[in-house]
């Protein structure tokens, strides 16, 4: 630590090796000290106290209790009896100490105080000059290098890099993988290490893999270690004494100049890749200039800054991740919801740049940890001139005044009496930004700040996200206690923890993942030997297979119709596509058949039931002659019903006597895209096997599709006759549930149904979109075509493509297509093969195979996204409209009553705009939200309805069962119906059960139907608890709280168990993470409410499941 480091260089400089004994004379003295500690009474009016010092020794005050080793904490223990503010002098200099909120924040004005270059930052001045770290405020060259450094340090710079930081957290994370679980890490060590990696290839491109090479570090690493030792050692000691340590300094200066070497030889190079884009901080750095003077740096200075950043990019992120990881394994409720929380929002997905910004939890744990360790624990600031803080302590011009972070993140004026203790809620963002000014400075002050703040925290919040998501973690030696090792910085020591692979995965299969994500797809063959014209020769050409779905939500029938157009260019045609319902004693024997099914809640899609029963009940042998596969779409986080469905559908069938052609294909919705998922299984799987066996076409198809299989031709528009279920509803109300200060928008939609369509309250409503004309608008000027052009396909093998009929273009574009569906791997291919220009063709067979992930799937690129970019593709018209997937239905819940309003059902939705994600692209719509948003009174809607599961229906008999609904946002949708039907069942005479509705928002501007729930509750149909996450006065208002809707449960604890013990059903609507708090609330709450439950050994969660079925349910909906 420099501050006390600086102690023993002044005191020894001051009298040499022979300090004085205690109990030395106070005459002996130096007068310089006497002269500094003499109170002064008054100054410009002030009545001026003096600053409370510590009880020392003559000469060397309190050098006695300063333990050299450890520093830091000794100096705290002597500092913190004495207030926010002391002083002491050593050898004729007086050293001030700070630690609290207030008087900080008149330190932190730049206008009076400045940054103080001292100790070891002063002796690394011969290795970095005037760095960014190491200069003062006057010299030119960081000026200069600050203005021109600023940009790259920018949110947009940053995440840029996020590939780079990527690479390098997945290194370490197989590196864990590979040691095994009973493996000890050296937590310190390897974060050090992959600190300092990334910090490398973000800011330079140049890699010292310090995971490829065992133990064996690169020289640079070596040498930087020993010159930060050399730093610290040389600034405690006085400078006669260094000048005879020979061998050190001879060490030092070969060290200095073998980096500096690197450096410039790393210099050398960029400039001789000059016709490369880079945009790192080298560049800037190379290229930039100053936007005040026009200057630039020359290379020495840039090799100044160099090092600057490797040393301090580093060593306090690896603090960090250290300490981190010790205060979540010690806080295991903290490390749950950490943990959590990175699941819900990856959705077990990759972890991408997007996800970073939905942590609130692991940020604020991030801030809590830097609020007790912070790894650069204080900075020295210094005035030119006598200033006074505080209105009554005196500083002395030229003094150096140090900032003890340790104790000003501690004050328990502004941290409460649990200031010592680790509370990631504390630093959430709506209790964060309450807190005092300058009561929080990990990252230092002002325009001598922390410049590489947001690549640390980005960085950090990757790599624990990346290891929580893929690691169970543990302390190596539970019984350990945190120590602490202090040089620039502080860090743990022998904190050393096991990993083990979630999900019982092993080490190769960890990699295959990894190496999955970069998997390069299959390219566009050039000779491909089938022509064009036979690709589009009539089904007589080719070989007929069936097709079989069941969806519910119209994924599987849009991926059935997209697999249909894949068909055609494997030499078959899709004889019939129907739901399974369809196939019930009915499937072929002479032709292959091909089955998407899914899982609802453990069991089948409402289309796919009857199939399913017929299966159960197949005699053995009775399907001998059928030839099928299947394919199953599902998402992990319903883990007890994943796959069950398809998988029970290929066992029934095998044990029917039909034959398997090809294994069953699956795709994860938490993980995967399922077109993607469904194109390469059909690519690697399906096509070879059924071309074996049937004799089709065995190649990619790509290049057939460059040239269009579509033939498009002038005709009359048609109107759209695509789903035979669907009825014409007529809107009669759209109205705002938000106020403008909303941060989303939220919407309601009343329309009456035609004759003869019912529902009851919790139903759905199927409804079919049209997209937004801006994105038309876009596919039409991409073509060159007017809205009003007329088109007409020909061409079977399109299933999905309303073929032989004539429509304007901006029908067709309008009401059958995704346009904002992100491109899968072959779009992209077919793109490639179309584009003329070499560097083109590159950057997208790039994107449609190492980069997917990332560049297109993770940030929802469309092909029309595509297209624009590369606006120098010859595509056809006819080669896009063939690879758009077929536009779907989307599923609302009903928000109202057939009771209270006959013949009428009302939606109540958010709107998704979301901004763009990748350079030149537009911002996201949603396709239903918009649409909807847009509808008119007097406008008509393509809706169906459909039934909600048995176990979301309102209790048969509401006099006698109590009902609990929870709900976020949009999700009271469900609930609104259930209240309007118990309101119009009061009137009715029905004497009602209690029933309870806690609804969580964001705040009063997003709390949806206020006044029309204070209307029921007040007759008595209803009682109802709000819950503001970000409304800081909402505890003042009845039955309301500030904070989420799980917590209003747990408040609310009397209301909820009289409930629960009167025999209530609970009903619960929202999101994934709102669902996941609330059962946790839940299942808290009924542990407490049975009596026995404790008694008999059962967790709350074991307990929960002897009721779960009969008394709770969810409909959980996607973020």
């Amino acid at each position: 630590m420099g501050y006390t480091q600086r102690l023993r260089t002044k005191l020894k400089g001051q009298y040499g090796d022979d300090v004085p004994e205690p109990g030395t004379n106070k005459a002996n003295e130096p007068p310089q000290r006497r002269e500094s500690e003499r109170q002064t009474k008054a100054v410009n009016g002030l009545n001026l106290v003096e600053i409370p010092k510590p009880k020392g020794l003559p000469v060397i005050g309190i050098l006695h209790k300063i333990d050299f080793e450890y520093p830091l904490a000794s100096l705290i223990e002597i500092i913190e009896p004495l207030g926010p503010i002391c002083q002491f002098s050593i050898g004729g200099e007086l050293f001030i100490f700070v630690a609290s909120a207030e008087l900080v924040t008149e330190l932190c004005d730049e206008s009076r105080f400045h940054k103080v270059v001292a100790a070891e930052l002063d002796k690394l001045r011969y290795v970095v000059h005037d760095g960014l770290f190491t200069a003062r405020n006057d010299e030119r060259n960081w000026q200069v290098a600050h203005r021109i450094l600023m940009p790259v340090f920018g949110t947009i710079k940053i995440r840029d890099m996020f590939p780079e930081m990527k690479d390098l957290a997945q290194q370490l994370c197989l590196k864990w993988a590979r040691y095994g679980e009973e493996y000890v890490i050296d937590v310190t060590s390897d974060f050090t290490r992959l600190a300092l990696d990334t910090i490398a290839l973000c800011s330079m491109g140049y890699r010292f893999n310090s995971f490829h090479n065992g133990v064996v570090l690169h020289p640079f690493v070596h040498s930087m270690v020993r010159i930060l030792k050399e730093s610290s050692t040389q600034a405690s000691l006085p400078h006669f004494v260094n000048s005879l340590r020979k061998r050190s300094q001879h060490r030092y200066e070969k060290d200095t100049a073998y980096m500096r070497g690197l450096c410039r030889k790393i210099i050398q190079e960029r400039k001789q890749q000059k016709g490369s884009q880079f945009h790192d901080l080298l560049s800037a750095l190379l290229d930039g200039r100053d936007p005040n003077t026009g200057e630039g740096l020359d290379d020495d200075s840039i090799i100044d800054n160099m090092i600057t950043f490797l040393i301090a990019g580093h060593e306090t992120t690896a603090g960090l991740l250290s300490f981190t990881f010790y205060y979540l394994l010690t806080n295991p409720r903290a490390l749950e919801k950490a943990r959590q929380e990175v699941d819900e929002v990856t959705g077990g997905e990759p972890i991408t740049v997007q996800h970073l910004s939905k942590l609130p939890y692991l940020n604020a744990a991030l801030k809590e940890t830097l609020r007790l360790q912070p790894t650069a624990p204080g900075f020295i600031l210094g005035s030119d001139k006598d200033e006074v803080i505080g209105g009554k302590y005196l500083i002395p011009a030229n003094v150096s005044i140090t900032v003890i972070l340790s104790l000003l993140h501690q004050e328990k004026g502004v941290y409460g009496e649990d200031a010592a203790e680790f509370k990631p809620e504390r630093m959430l963002d709506e209790n964060f930004n309450k807190l005092p000014p300058n009561s929080w400075k990990p990252f230092g002050n002002g325009m001598r700040g922390c410049i590489g703040r947001a690549f640390a925290t980005q960085e950090a919040l990757l790599i624990i996200a990346m290891l929580l998501q893929n690691f169970v973690l543990e302390m190596a030696d539970p019984a350990y206690e945190l120590q602490i090792r202090e040089t620039l910085t502080i860090k743990p020591e022998n904190f050393k923890v096991k990993a083990k692979l979630r999900r019982g995965g092993n080490a190769t299969d960890f990699q295959s993942e990894l190496q999955s994500l970069g998997t390069q797809a299959k390219g566009v063959r050039s000779d491909s030997a089938v022509s064009m014209s036979s690709a589009q020769a009539d089904k007589g050409d080719k070989k007929p297979l069936t097709i079989l779905y069941g969806s519910n939500s119209g994924t599987c029938e849009a991926s059935a119709y997209r697999l249909a157009s894949d068909a055609a260019l494997h030499g078959f045609y899709a004889r019939k596509i129907a739901p399974m319902n369809a196939a019930c004693n009915d499937l072929p024997k002479s032709e292959p058949v091909i089955i998407l099914a899914a899982s609802y809640d453990g069991s089948p899609s409402d289309n796919a039931v009857e199939f399913f029963e017929w299966l159960n009940k197949a005699e053995p042998e009775s399907l001998k002659g059928v030839s099928y596969t299947v394919f199953g779409c599902g998402h992990r986080d319903w883990v007890a019903t994943f796959q069950r469905i398809p998988i029970l559908i290929d066992d029934l069938l095998e044990k029917a006597g039909a034959d398997r052609f090809a294994d069953r294909g699956l795709a994860d919705a938490a993980v995967m895209d399922l077109f993607v998922e469904l194109e390469k299984w059909t690519t690697d799987v399906v096509w070879p096997a059924i071309s074996q066996n049937e004799g089709g076409r065995d190649d990619d198809g790509e290049t057939r599709l460059i040239n269009s299989l579509l033939k498009l031709e002038v005709s009359q528009p048609r109107q759209l006759r695509q789903y035979s279920q669907l009825v014409q509803a007529t809107v009669t109300e759209s109205r705002s549930l938000t106020t403008e200060a909303a941060l989303g928008k939220k919407m309601h939609l009343d329309m009456k149904l035609p004759p003869g369509v019912s529902y009851h309250p919790g139903d759905h409503l199927l409804v079919l979109p049209v997209n937004p004309p801006r994105d038309v608008k876009r596919v039409l000027s991409r073509f060159h075509l007017a809205w009003d052009t007329v088109v007409r396909a020909s061409g079977e093998q399109y299933a999905h493509i309303p073929v032989e009929t004539s429509m304007t273009a901006h029908e067709l574009l309008s009401s059958y297509f995704e346009l904002s569906q992100p491109a899968t791997p072959r779009d992209i291919r077919v793109l490639a093969a179309a584009a003329t220009d070499q560097k083109t063709k590159h950057l997208l067979s790039n994107l449609a195979t190492a980069s997917y992930a990332e560049g297109i799937h993770e940030n929802r690129v469309s092909l029309l996204d595509l297209l624009e970019e590369f606006a120098d593709i010859p595509l056809a018209f006819g080669t896009f409209i063939a690879l758009l997937p077929s536009l779907r239905l989307r599923t609302y819940s009903i928000s109202s009553s057939p009771s209270w309003e006959p013949n009428h059902a009302s939606l109540t939705f958010s709107i998704l705009d979301e901004p763009p994600t990748r350079p030149r692209t537009k911002s996201f719509l949603g396709v239903a939200s918009n649409y909807l948003a847009n509808l008119t009174p007097g406008d008509l809607i393509h809706v169906a309805t459909r039934p909600v599961k048995n176990i979301f229906q309102m209790p048969a008999d509401v006099s006698k069962v109590p009902i609990i609904m929870v709900a976020a946002g949009a999700g009271v949708a469900p609930f609104r119906g259930f209240i309007q039907e118990r309101a119009t069942q009061q009137q009715n005479g029905t004497e009602l059960a209690p029933a309870a509705l806690f609804f969580g928002c964001r705040s009063s501007d997003d709390d949806l139907y206020h006044h029309e729930l204070d209307y029921f509750e007040d007759s008595g149909v209803v009682q109802v608890f709000r819950a503001y996450s970000r409304e800081e006065d909402a505890g003042s208002q009845p039955s309301t709280r500030k904070g989420y809707v799980q917590e209003s449960l747990l408040a609310e604890k009397q209301a909820f168990l009289r409930l629960w013990n009167a025999g209530a059903k609970i009903y619960v609507c929202g999101g994934v993470r709102m669902a996941s708090g609330v059962k946790e609330a839940v299942m808290k709450l009924v542990y407490m409410a049975e009596q026995d439950a404790a008694s008999k050994s059962f967790t709350p969660q074991e307990w929960f499941k002897r009721f779960e079925k009969a008394r709770y349910a969810a409909e959980i909906f996607a973020a």
